[in-house]
């Protein structure tokens, strides 16, 4: 499938870090509605897009279900696996000075009061499939292209970054908190 769409980004600068540092902020083309994707999908195909619509509330109303039971669910064999999580996180109390005031211990940590969430992580195959067809295009932080800043990222198949995607699980979704549920940085 062909992509003649570029995907912007800008340089936004890293306010919290030091030395002086700079990030891809990415601004989307928009989103594409889930009646759009059903259309699209049974272009091809001898099934109806309401039909493929009626699939697929079902299936993610049986995830939903299943995800409450604790399990991960794959949600396709070769793209998503979403499941159950958990923020939660306790803290020492400390004095004015800084110095500790009463530790925390593992015991601490409840759920009572924690935010429930859904996890989500993508198969390693996937992302580099994506990662190999995606075409960047460098902006200013309203969206207007930049002058002579047309690039074409897409990563040589044997790059080292796209062995490392490939063997590291592809991408998770995170709080800002820490670690997600699989012991990944998100």
């Amino acid at each position: 499938m062909a992509h003649n769409v570029k995907v912007k980004y800008y340089a936004r600068e890293n306010t919290k870090m030091k030395p002086h540092s700079f990030y891809a902020q990415v601004i989307p083309n928009g989103t594409y509605g889930f009646e759009r994707v059903c259309e699209e999908a049974a272009r091809n195909t001898t099934i109806e897009a309401h039909t493929i619509r009626a699939a697929v509330e079902e299936y993610m109303r049986v995830a939903q279900a299943r995800i409450c039971d604790g399990f991960r669910v794959e949600i396709g064999p070769q793209f998503v696996t979403l499941g159950p999580g958990l923020t939660a996180k306790v803290k020492d109390e400390l004095n004015e000075d800084g110095t500790v005031k009463k530790a925390c211990t593992a015991e601490d940590l409840k759920a009572t009061g924690a935010r429930s969430r859904v996890t989500a992580t993508v198969n390693p195959d996937f992302t580099y499939k994506v990662s190999n067809s995606i075409k960047w295009q460098k902006t200013d932080a309203k969206g207007n292209a930049l002058e002579n800043e047309e690039e074409d990222a897409t990563l040589d198949d044997d790059s080292e970054e796209n062995q490392n995607a490939n063997v590291n699980g592809g991408s998770s979704s995170s709080s800002d908190d820490g670690p997600d549920d699989y012991g990944l940085e998100g």
